[in-house]
């Protein structure tokens, strides 16, 4: 089987992957290494302006092309994707196009008049998104991609769960499988700790819909107890005004000596930290199927999240984690109060954590990504 994966702004220095859709690619590109399937990924990029080829492995291969000069990712993929896309399916002839990404990307394969399979994963829903948006131009970027994501789209989608499949429903959609994004191994070969320090690490972009300001005023109330949890925040400020707001509630409150700032870090760093923490919490607004609950269950942590998106369908709560009402911050307060210095509750929920990860091993998530590809093929 030959396959092209098409993906926006993949980093052309894999090192520098901050998470979320490229490091599912990459994760996934890892299953694929020792499967029956030749691979060659098409990252339309603006770091480069000449086309770039690396071998990722001997049977997958990246290509970078310059998406083109426009201002507007949209226009570049309009008016140049397709041309790009179908070279490389002339060079390549696959049996199947994926798509790891929609929304204006899918402006790519619009004059392409192939008889290619086109499979999409879904990664995110735009209007999801939207709900989530302030300003009046993410609001319309947002809204935009979703209508341009329903009139393009794909007849064979692969959801990432079962919330994911309910916010879409399309009468386009011919096949479909729910199969999460995947992590490696090398989260699982992390040792367990065996005596808890009270660290905290949030992990990703700090923006109104990660909602970071909603675990400060937690742990303020926590702090007010005498309570004192240590938190390392992994990820960067994409907002100035929401990064004042943040940093400003911190100042005021003193709390500086226990939030800790670590700037983005890239996945051996990230693999330090998790080793060193015993917690780590997400408060998001809005989710899918977020692959560092995954990737911290497998590495014996315990998640406590805000039970949004399809949380609910990763974490089964008091059993390998817990989930808390957004609209009830006294539950997140309790679920850390019972935690403090209690190992062995810790221990209970990370040993059924790290068995409940398995599923989202990379050789598995691959291997059944390849019989969908199959039932996409011969039409089952």
């Amino acid at each position: 089987m030959k396959l092209i994966i098409v993906v926006p702004s993949l980093p052309v220095k894999l090192n520098e992957i901050k998470g979320g859709m490229h490091a599912a690619v990459v994760y996934l590109l890892d299953g694929f290494k020792n499967k029956s399937i030749t691979v060659r990924v098409i990252s339309f990029t603006r770091e480069i302006k000449n086309r770039q080829f690396i071998q990722y492995a001997s049977n997958i291969e990246i290509v970078y092309e310059y998406e083109g000069s426009l201002t507007f990712h949209s226009l570049n993929y309009l008016y140049y994707g397709s041309t790009i896309l179908k070279k490389n399916i002339i060079e390549f002839n696959p049996d199947i196009l994926h798509y790891q990404a929609g929304n204006t990307l899918l402006f790519t394969k619009l004059f392409l008049k192939s008889n290619l399979k086109h499979v999409l994963t879904m990664h995110a829903n735009a209007f999801e998104e939207l709900k989530t948006k302030t300003s009046f131009k993410d609001k319309f970027t947002w809204w935009f991609n979703g209508v341009i994501h329903n009139l393009i789209s794909s007849p064979f989608i692969i959801y990432l769960s079962e919330i994911s499949k309910n916010a879409y429903l399309n009468k386009s959609v011919i096949k479909h499988a729910l199969i999460p994004n995947a992590i490696t191994a090398d989260y699982f070969n992390m040792p367990l700790n065996q005596i808890t320090h009270n660290k905290l690490v949030y992990i990703g972009v700090l923006n109104n819909r990660k909602n970071i300001y909603y675990l400060l005023s937690v742990l303020k109330k926590l702090v007010n107890k005498n309570i004192y949890y240590h938190l390392d925040i992994l990820g960067d400020f994409v907002d100035e005004e929401y990064s004042e707001k943040v940093t400003q509630f911190i100042k005021d409150e003193n709390l500086s000596e226990f939030i800790h700032f670590r700037g983005w870090v890239n996945k051996s760093e990230l693999l330090n930290y998790l080793k060193e923490s015993d917690i780590m919490v997400m408060t998001s607004m809005q989710e899918t199927l977020p692959m560092v609950i995954a990737e911290s269950m497998a590495a014996g942590k315990v998640v406590i999240s805000s039970n949004v998106g399809g949380i609910s369908k990763m974490i089964h709560h008091q059993n390998d984690g817990y989930l808390f009402d957004l609209s009830n911050p006294a539950e997140l307060e309790n679920i850390l109060v019972n935690l403090y210095n209690n190992q062995e509750q810790i221990n209970s929920i990370i040993a059924n954590a790290r068995n409940s990860s398995k599923k989202y091993l990379s050789d598995t998530v691959a291997a059944d990504t390849m019989k969908f590809y199959e039932v996409c093929l011969n039409g089952r």
